[in-house]
């Protein structure tokens, strides 16, 4: 499917952000190790920004229910953190804090590899540049977690 508009960029982005929030928030839940935890808590933290800058850019755009719901479903639904919890468990992501940002710096390149193609897809240069503006957000958050991992070895 092709992006074709700002609307659904954004509708897309908010949604991934969603499942990103509700995947960490699980793993809060299961995790007991302090530092996992903690880092946990920080991850959260940064995907809540993401999510309100995302959806403070969407307000800007009128966008229909209808098609709303359809791209949801279609694009956001198998696009990150398809394995959720789980996946996070069997990658150690749940007992250890190097196995957390290894985790989400994979989930955020997985990002912005995402967010990259829906830019290259798009037609309208104004879409391309709502989805490269996504991009370098996520990118400084994956710039991040690898210096946290780089600081750990």
């Amino acid at each position: 499917m092709v992006v074709k508009n700002e609307c659904q960029a954004l509708c897309i982005a908010v949604e991934m952000e969603r499942r990103a929030i509700r995947v960490y928030e699980r793993a809060l839940m299961l995790a007991t190790d302090e530092q996992v935890r903690s880092g946990i808590t920080e991850i959260l933290a940064d995907e809540s920004r993401h999510l309100q800058r995302f959806s403070e850019m969407r307000e800007c755009h009128m966008v229909d229910e209808a098609e709303e719901r359809l791209l949801i479903s279609s694009m956001a639904a198998e696009v990150l953190f398809t394995g959720g919890v789980m996946e996070m468990k069997r990658e150690q992501a749940l007992t250890t804090l190097k196995g957390l940002y290894q985790y989400a710096a994979d989930s955020e390149a997985d990002a912005v590899r995402t967010y990259a193609e829906f830019a290259r897809k798009c037609d309208e240069p104004a879409v391309q540049a709502v989805f490269m503006d996504i991009v370098r957000e996520e990118s400084s958050h994956l710039v991040e977690l690898r210096g946290k991992l780089q600081t750990m070895k």
